[in-house]
């Protein structure tokens, strides 16, 4: 099979597990990685690329399978994730292509079933051929009306481990669910080289004494959660619009409300649906703030007006993909096509100011009610919130009655882009000497604790090693 066919996606990776030929990053090539005899996932010695019998098949998806899934049932799929493999995206192996391949949905069987009652062998190379082909374009999971997969937590691109995903929506929300509210646990494997030339090994006795002993009760602002939902609700007080918040609409939902509400409106014959139905402004006419459904109808009245019908039947005929709906959009000659994109977006920004708005009143309201009961109790408590002068923790310290080899680290974390994040113990302390011509120099950090407890403390050989301190290729290491 020529694998230039199949690329679908034009970013391009450059994994462990392939090769300096663009045809090892691809679905294909990685299927055979995790299918080979090999020991060692980013080993691509003796990786065939003769094409697939039907005993070879069989055997090659045995293999796959045995080594990626460790838990399988109607809601959930837990498998082992490679390293330097993405989630989803414009890539030519994700994940979710991944997952596709060995579980593909009807809608991807159903050109071959119809076919392949001849050879066995004919069979197989077919079916893995026209999945290769049908999966090669597909983005995300909303590329296929019936994809069963959905995320529920991510890894980076080059972390392997343990990944969840849900089968279902409702599975999928209940696991998401506990992820943020961190009844969901992870623990992470890292190996961790010494400090520049020393020979020393890493998180010695030395280590481990300089840092302060705190008391259990110190993590007690972390637990349950607790300091989550609160930098979730400074993060609601501070967005203005810019950020996310409860109640926040991306573009391609805003996208996707407009795109309803003109079908709605086509069907009803071209009188405003919500006004047919008496819903439009019933809040205002009643002396009530306008709610969010209003907020919305008013926007999408307000900017539509503009557009002729014959420009409204075009961005309906494109589908329901807002991503193609820009790239037509950006193709387009017309005005009030190719203006398109900058309208939603102004609408997204005006919907969720006034959503934050709104959900800042409703906080106002429900703090003065609630505010005559233990006022001074709540001032103290507010004095001692995680994050503040008076309880934040330091950047390394360690737990009384834990295992003498843990410690913690609390610092903020934030997203660089790429896949990046960088960890920072003080964020506004670095804000003046990072990219200073910058306007945004860093990106949102989130507060984070990380628990860590040394396993193992040696030397690995390594052929490349050339300082004073590895003369003979040893290189000291921690896991």
């Amino acid at each position: 099979m020529n694998w230039k066919n199949l690329e679908g996606a034009s970013i391009a990776d450059n994994p462990c597990w392939g090769g300096p030929e663009p045809h090892r990053h691809d679905l294909q090539y990685l299927l055979r990685v995790l299918g080979g005899s090999r020991s060692k996932l980013n080993s691509t010695e003796h990786i065939t690329e003769d094409p697939i019998s039907a005993s070879s098949y069989a055997a090659l998806m045995d293999r796959v399978i045995s080594r990626l899934i460790i838990y399988n049932d109607d809601n959930y799929i837990a498998i082992h994730k490679p390293a330097d493999l993405r989630m989803d995206g414009p890539h030519r192996a994700t994940v979710h292509k991944l997952l596709l391949y060995l579980y593909p949905p009807p809608s991807m069987l159903h050109k071959t079933t119809d076919q392949d009652t001849a050879a066995n062998e004919m069979s197989c190379q077919r079916r893995h051929e026209h999945l290769l082909e049908s999966i090669a374009p597909l983005t995300n999971t909303s590329d296929l009306k019936d994809d069963p997969f959905r995320t529920v937590h991510q890894l980076d691109y080059a972390t392997s481990g343990v990944l969840l995903m849900g089968k279902h929506r409702k599975a999928a929300g209940a696991a998401c669910i506990s992820f943020q509210e961190r009844r969901a646990k992870k623990t992470y494997v890292a190996v961790v080289t010494a400090n520049g030339n020393s020979n020393e090994l890493p998180f010695g006795k030395g280590f481990f004494e300089s840092m302060p002993i705190l008391p259990e009760s110190s993590l007690k602002p972390w637990a349950a959660g607790s300091l989550e939902k609160q930098y979730r609700k400074k993060r609601r007080r501070d967005t203005d619009g810019k950020g996310t918040f409860n109640g926040y609409m991306p573009e391609h939902a805003i996208f996707a409300k407009w795109r309803g509400y003109m079908i709605k409106k086509k069907k009803a014959g071209g009188v405003d649906a919500n006004k047919r139905d008496g819903k439009l402004d019933a809040s205002s006419k009643n002396g009530k703030q306008p709610n969010q459904d209003d907020v919305m109808s008013q926007l999408i009245q307000s900017t539509t007006q503009h557009l002729t019908p014959q420009a409204i039947d075009e961005l309906l005929s494109i589908g329901p993909s807002w991503k193609k709906v820009k790239t037509h959009c950006d193709n387009s000659a017309k005005n009030d096509i190719c203006s398109w994109p900058s309208t939603i977006q102004w609408m997204t920004k005006e919907y969720n100011q006034s959503t934050a708005a709104a959900t800042a009143a409703t906080t106002e309201d429900e703090q003065t009610t609630n505010q005559p009961v233990h006022k001074a109790k709540a001032n103290d408590d507010e004095t001692k919130q995680p994050g503040s002068s008076t309880s934040a923790l330091p950047p390394l310290f360690r737990i009384q009655n834990e295992e003498c080899d843990s410690f913690y680290i609390c610092a903020s974390i934030g997203e660089v882009g790429d896949g990046r994040f960088d960890v920072l113990v003080d964020p506004s302390a670095a804000l003046p000497s990072t990219q200073p011509n910058t306007p945004l120099a860093l990106p949102e950090m989130k507060p984070s604790l990380t628990r860590c407890t040394v396993l193992w403390r040696g030397y690995v050989h390594d052929a490349t090693a050339s300082s004073s301190a590895k003369e003979e290729g040893r290189v000291p290491v921690a896991k």
